[in-house]
């Protein structure tokens, strides 16, 4: 592109040796970039005259072109540049409700002092919907756990307890640990999250069939109705981290965990601004 440039800059200096100047190159080497051109398209592009330097009548004809093209470059480098430097960027990410509320304000919050320009698009499912947006495009990533991530590229980022909630005043409050038989018989609340459930698969281990009474898709719901009485549940640590203390956590005997990670079809299907929020996401975490 240099070489079109180089011709545009001659045709409006009118003169070789500016040129050469403006670009730190010789004069000569100037001359030879004109005359590599010439012979490559078959014209002759300048005539030269004690008046100067003035373009022939086909250099006339292609300098509109000459133009257009350098043009077209050079919007090019500044969309390139915009790019790079992640302006009005878009981040789309797919998450469950616990990630959601306690992950990625945060996350966002600093990346954007980093890249305020960028965008994002926050999509909530249960694991196989979210799991799905990234198979099909939909999200650039998304948080799973390993189990339904599957085949797809992924980032773990952390491993936590999930522990069973009590409304205050519950008698099973005394134990510091409980087993799956200490509550078979109270009511159950159930939080759906898609065919792939640790609460669910910990239950259906058991001896004694648990009492589903309740089947819930929101887990501050969930909590609310745990409150009021309605029943206990199996809630991740991370889902009641922000709760005051309306309620009650015990350990499970055994313990229950669930891991999640960051999960993406591959690095080339990610945009630089998904690659830099996907590599900022792991530095935080990790700290």
């Amino acid at each position: 592109m240099i070489r079109y440039k180089i011709l545009l800059r001659i045709a409006e200096n009118e003169s070789f040796s500016k040129t050469a100047a403006e670009f730190g190159y010789t004069q000569s080497a100037v001359s030879q970039t004109v005359r590599s051109l010439e012979r490559e398209w078959g014209v002759f592009l300048f005539s030269r005259s004690k008046r100067g330097v003035r373009l022939t009548e086909d250099g006339r004809r292609l300098l509109p072109a000459l133009r257009r093209l350098c043009a077209a470059y050079d919007a090019l480098l500044e969309e390139t540049n915009a790019v790079t430097r992640l302006e009005s960027a878009v981040v789309r990410v797919g998450s469950f409700a616990s990630v959601s509320a306690n992950w990625l304000p945060e996350l966002i919050g600093g990346f954007k002092k980093i890249y305020p320009s960028v965008r994002f698009d926050l999509m909530q499912g249960d694991y196989e919907t979210v799991r799905g947006w990234i198979r099909e495009g939909t999200v650039d990533f998304g948080f799973l756990t390993p189990e339904v991530a599957g085949k797809l590229e992924t980032i773990p980022l952390l491993t936590e307890e999930m522990v069973l909630v009590l409304p205050k005043g519950h008698p099973l409050a005394e134990k510091k640990e409980i087993a799956l038989s200490d509550f078979s018989a109270e009511p159950f609340i159930f939080l759906d999250s898609g065919k792939t459930s640790e609460p669910l698969s910990y239950l259906s281990g058991g001896k004694t069939a648990p009492n589903l009474q309740y089947r819930v898709f929101d887990d501050y719901t969930i909590v609310n109705m745990v409150e009021q009485g309605l029943g206990v549940s199996i809630l991740p640590k991370l889902t009641l981290a922000r709760f005051p203390q309306q309620i009650l956590q015990r350990s499970l005997t055994p313990k229950i965990t669930r891991t999640i990670c960051l999960a993406y079809r591959g690095e080339r299907t990610l945009s630089a601004a998904g690659r830099a929020f996907l590599s900022y996401t792991a530095k935080h975490l990790e700290q």
